[in-house]
């Protein structure tokens, strides 16, 4: 979008298309009838470190007045005044609107409908010339949103969303035809549909596909989450992806009995961070405004997600396509019959809300080079700090506490245990440089990676929280210097030794 209600994300700036000779091919960009219109929330106050999950119902005074057809969607996360705050201190990890009045085949939360979802790739949602998502002015609508504050500090902020919008009455309308919101996941139908990428796995070009890749069975026996039958014919006529950092691409298939299987539609991230795929700085692709793929019923449509697995562990990532269907349409090319070009186009470039990259000096310690502090067993999570041993507390008298090779060191969250839950994460030494969104990195040596989950309580199956509050490092780890970090918040480094 980093994590949905029943999946979800993605969305920001869209470079202008000009529109097409075209009609039947072309975005609705310029086109004379459509309204463009800007909705936002109240004041959302986020508490210091939050990373938890909220539905919230949208009044009518924050969507179209009267029905019509919604043909492009653009969210984002503001502060107070309109200014677009810094990926790497507060950000919206994931927007999901949901209309609870509509049903769709594919909905991963009974009949609740997803209409359109943001993440931080801000990827825009774009229906083509001749299609739109019908709206009515009596459907409810629900948000679910996770807005991820980095810091310790309380911040006001708003959610936005412009859409572009053809009223029903208008004659303009009359040309449109109706699509319905097909939600594809990895992970289709869990409340928080995540899964993990461990650095130097995957396969031998570094990458890691799931559920392709996993070693033991993902689902564990039961229904493949990542396929869809087709339950009637129809034509798909867009498709836009979610990825979380790291994620390289989203890839669409259809198979069919008899004739194989066809990839369609590649939601491909392009990261413009000099480090590479390590940010949110990037964009994905979505679908061109000329793609159609025409679909059968009992068409299988299944979706892997690819995340690069050389520089970094990822953890909590999803694989996300919406594609919004014509049902009962075939004006497509069928891809058995005629080869789909599964590329899709950048719909922004490079936002200035990614620029702090982080990773230049600071004045931390090197803990590797610090003296012995005292023997410890237990450090405990207090104020956003790791006591003992925060990097932040070692300038003076830089000393690490140590541990005995063959024991565990254990880790206590004692800040608020409902919204500010931490992650013990290893990084590779000596972790001490300047926080951005590219680092710290979960990027440990081989054999000594370690990861507690994020330690506090939220819904069951419907948040990141591990439901605990302690977690203990592998008692097996050899002699040497650890570093660490909260992912969740990243400023926070911490760091023991085993002797």
């Amino acid at each position: 979008m980093s994590r949905l209600l029943a999946a979800g994300a993605a969305l920001l700036t869209l470079l202008v298309l000009a529109a097409p000779a075209s009609a039947e091919q072309g975005l609705w960009d310029g086109t004379k009838g459509v309204q463009h219109l800007h909705f936002q929330t109240g004041t959302i106050i986020v508490k210091p470190g939050q990373n938890s999950i909220n539905n919230v119902i949208v009044p009518p005074s924050q969507r179209p007045k009267v029905d019509g057809f919604i043909v492009r969607a653009r969210p984002d996360l503001t502060y107070l005044d309109g200014t677009v705050p810094p990926v790497d201190v507060i950000h919206l990890h994931h927007g999901v609107w949901l209309n609870a009045s509509g049903t769709s085949p594919a909905s991963p939360a009974g009949s609740v409908q997803p209409i359109f979802f943001g993440g931080e790739e801000k990827t825009v949602f774009r229906i083509p010339k001749g299609y739109g998502y019908a709206y009515k002015k009596t459907d409810m609508w629900i948000l679910n949103e996770m807005i991820h504050n980095n810091t310790p500090n309380t911040t006001k902020v708003r959610l936005v969303w412009d859409l572009d919008f053809i009223p029903k009455s208008t004659p303009l309308a009359k040309t449109v035809t109706p699509v319905i919101p097909f939600w594809m996941d990895v992970r289709r139908g869990w409340g928080y549909p995540v899964f993990d990428v461990a650095q130097r796995s995957g396969g031998s070009d570094g990458q890691f596909t799931f559920p392709d890749d996993e070693r033991t069975d993902p689902y564990a026996g039961g229904p493949k989450q990542n396929l869809f039958s087709m339950p009637y014919d129809g034509t798909v006529v867009a498709a836009v992806g979610h990825l979380h950092p790291g994620g390289l691409r989203d890839d669409i298939d259809v198979t069919r009995d008899g004739a194989g299987t066809k990839r369609v539609f590649t939601s491909e991230a392009h990261y413009y961070d000099p480090a590479g795929p390590v940010s949110w700085d990037v964009s994905l692709t979505a679908s061109k405004p000329s793609w159609r793929v025409a679909l059968k019923a009992g068409d299988t449509i299944g979706i892997h997600a690819t995340y690069d697995a050389k520089q970094s562990s990822w953890y909590e990532n999803m694989g996300i396509v919406l594609l919004f269907v014509a049902p009962h349409e075939a004006k497509g090319p069928d891809p058995f019959v005629t080869t789909v070009d599964p590329a899709g186009e950048l719909t922004h470039g490079h936002l200035a809300e990614n620029d702090h990259h982080g990773g230049k000096a600071t004045v931390y310690p090197d803990p590797r080079k610090a003296a012995d502090g005292a023997k410890t067993t237990e450090v405990k999570i207090k104020d956003f700090q790791f006591q003992p041993g925060d990097l932040g507390q070692m300038y003076n008298k830089a000393r690490v506490p140590v541990i005995a090779q063959g024991t565990s060191l254990s880790f206590v969250n004692q800040d608020d245990p409902n919204v500010e839950w931490h992650s013990i994460t290893t990084c590779r030494a000596p972790c001490n440089r300047q926080t951005g969104i590219s680092y710290p990195l979960a990027n440990g040596l081989a054999g000594t990676q370690f990861d507690s989950g994020q330690l506090g309580f939220g819904p069951v199956g419907a948040s990141p929280a591990a439901q605990r509050l302690t977690w203990q490092t592998p008692s097996d780890l050899p002699q040497g210097t650890y570093t660490y970090f909260c992912r969740i918040h990243p400023f926070m480094r911490g760091a023991f030794r085993v002797e």
